[in-house]
């Protein structure tokens, strides 16, 4: 049986982002259950609704997080998640729930990701600490983590397709653009193409505008049954169609199954989303992409069926992709703007989406928005999750 149009969001909350050297005082339980807090109150019902539980913990924390949460919070749900997919797991948990919602194993679920971003170098690659593929074949010839895997993808790209630089700069131009306008926003101000042009080199292609600002914040967000959803304080935004896919393991973008680096598993997910959803890319009013990096913006557009396969940065350079352009895309700043705060971003962008299909965005708003398209991504884009909502069901 189909999951459309058979669950809501009803509210979301989120804690305010901060730089890691600002974060004293916080801790990664206190910025999730204000976050939860924040959610429960925008939904407008008592706690002790919610009966379902779904918390993405902080990478210093074992599988157990969603445990130790509920105890936090004094909640005994009846159905419990720990989702890791990497950025995927967002969207992943959030199908998770609905199907529990539909098979009747609850009735309301709260979503939670979030944590406290040290200050200080990142702890170094350990070989103990990768999996056998990863230790064998790439440690070896000295990878740097997630900035190595995307900057042979973008690499790849350029060979494959000849895209120049500036439709990857204008990413993060746009981003800015809509950062500067989003109270809760860490990367405010505007640059220009050249600006991000002239930025350090840090991953031979990768510049350092193009990476994402690990941070201190935390999201939640409240999903429920369509019934329930009826008498909710907030306008309903609709689960219409959900689909994952995987091609890869985590880290490992040159093993793949695909013919090329530059296709992505999003084309499985995204297909299997919209056809669940009963609608297409044409009735789209905005795109909300996982965007840890440039590339995997340029990738997402073409996969998601915006244009055809090398034409996503070409696409970018010559396209109004802000509020009130030809195809809103990542309307809050995503984490390009925003900061990258480790299990809220794997949240933001289905939460900027109900934002902006509850009509809330303010100055950000997109005009009539009916549909909208959350998009997540996995580790080297190996496990994609992508989700079609909408504020009515089609």
């Amino acid at each position: 049986m189909s999951l459309k149009g058979r669950s809501a969001i009803i509210g979301f909350g989120e804690t305010t982002f901060a730089k890691g050297r600002q974060s004293g005082g916080r801790s990664h339980l206190k910025e999730q259950c204000t976050a939860a807090r924040l959610a429960i109150q925008d939904a407008g019902i008592a706690k002790d609704e919610i009966d379902g539980l779904v918390a993405i913990g902080p990478l210093d924390h074992g599988s157990s997080w969603s445990m130790d949460l509920a105890e936090y919070l004094q909640l005994r749900p009846t159905f419990l998640d720990t989702p890791y997919f990497g950025g995927a797991a967002g969207n992943a948990g959030i199908l998770h729930a609905a199907a529990a919602i539909q098979a009747g194993l609850c009735r309301t679920v709260l979503l939670v990701g979030g944590s406290v971003s040290q200050p200080g170098p990142p702890a170094p690659y350990g070989v103990e600490d990768s999996v056998s593929f990863e230790r064998d074949f790439d440690t070896p010839f000295g990878p740097m983590g997630d900035n190595s895997a995307y900057a042979l993808i973008k690499r790849r790209y350029q060979h494959e397709f000849g895209a120049g630089e500036e439709g990857f700069a204008q990413v993060v131009v746009n981003a800015r653009r809509h950062a500067g306008r989003f109270d809760n926003a860490l990367l405010r101000a505007p640059v220009t193409v050249d600006d991000v042009l002239h930025s350090r080199l840090i991953c031979d292609p990768l510049r350092m505008f193009e990476i994402v600002m690990p941070c201190t914040g935390a999201v939640a967000l409240v999903l429920t049954s369509a019934e329930r959803a009826r008498d909710a304080r907030q306008k309903p935004v609709y689960l219409l169609g959900g689909g994952q896919a995987i091609d890869r393991g985590m880290w490992t973008p040159a093993y793949g199954r695909d013919p090329s680096l530059t296709t992505s598993p999003i084309r499985r997910s995204a297909s299997a989303a919209f056809a669940m959803a009963g609608v297409t890319i044409a009735d789209i009013d905005c795109l909300q992409l996982y965007d840890c990096y440039t590339i995997t913006v340029i990738i997402a557009l073409e996969d998601v069926g915006c244009c055809a396969k090398g034409e996503g940065a070409a696409l970018v350079a010559g396209t109004d992709l802000t509020v009130g352009g030809d195809l809103p895309v990542n309307t809050d700043g995503g984490q390009l703007g925003r900061g990258q705060p480790y299990g809220a971003c794997h949240f933001m962008p289905v939460i900027e989406t109900a934002r902006q299909l509850m009509g809330r965005a303010g100055p950000l708003q997109v005009a009539g928005a009916r549909f909208g398209l959350a998009h997540g991504n996995g580790g080297a884009m190996a496990n994609q999750c992508t989700l079609i909502l909408g504020n009515e069901i089609p």
